[in-house]
């Protein structure tokens, strides 16, 4: 794993925990996962030509958007274990669970990616949006490997009934495909990768503070 360690155990055992909480991480989930499918779809234009319709970018774009499907009926799913609990329509449309934050952690990660690519790639503005969507996803990809197997865990500590087991696999996958695709990048991504790690690491850190703190006030509050 090239990015920092960041604990997240302890905010999952509290959600886990809390059905209110727990609806909220299934929204950020979901919100994440949609804005990965996005960027791919706005990127694919901008590719090298041969790359603009390849059927593994399209998997992965096709992937991303049935993942923000899958945390979304996930909601459901905790609906018939907790009966009469997360069924209550004001709780299943729940706000995403430190929204803003979240999306400033992805944004933030796409402009630093975004300011490298123009460092490396002067004047080639199709291999710069190749590289940028290649460092973003890889990064999230890791990052969110890390994150799910720590939570599936947990899930399967308690007998819940969402597995991810299969949407880790397909994370697996796609970082695979990532490091195939970055062959056609004249520069060393796998450096470049580890540069990048250091400042994600600052950035999901922060995101992952402001989810303890707002996870600890919540179940605190009731």
């Amino acid at each position: 794993m090239i990015l920092k360690k960041v604990d997240l155990k302890p905010f999952l055992e509290t959600v886990v925990e809390d059905d209110r909480l727990h609806v909220r991480w299934l929204e950020t989930l979901s919100l994440l996962e949609n804005m990965g499918a996005r960027k791919i779809h706005k990127s694919m234009s901008r590719f090298p030509l041969h790359l603009q319709r390849s059927e593994v970018v399209l998997q992965h774009a096709a992937e991303e958007a049935r993942h923000a499907f899958f945390f979304k009926k996930q909601i459901h799913r905790l609906a018939s274990q907790e009966a009469g609990s997360v069924e209550d329509p004001a709780r299943e449309n729940q706000s995403p669970l430190c929204q803003w934050e979240g999306i400033r952690y992805f944004q933030s990660l796409d402009g630093l990616c975004k300011r490298r690519s123009l460092e490396l790639l002067p004047g080639n503005s199709q291999l710069q949006t190749l590289f940028s969507y290649l460092a973003v996803t890889y990064v999230i990809e890791e990052r969110a490997v890390d994150v799910y197997g720590i939570y599936e865990g947990l899930l399967r500590e308690r007998d819940l009934p969402i597995h991810l087991s299969g949407l880790l696999k397909e994370e697996e996958g796609h970082m695979k495909e990532i490091l195939n695709m970055a062959s056609e990048l004249p520069l060393d991504f796998q450096a470049e990768l580890e540069r990048i790690a250091e400042t994600e690491g600052q950035y999901f850190q922060r995101f992952a503070e402001k989810l303890s703190q707002t996870a600890l006030t919540v179940a605190v509050a009731g």
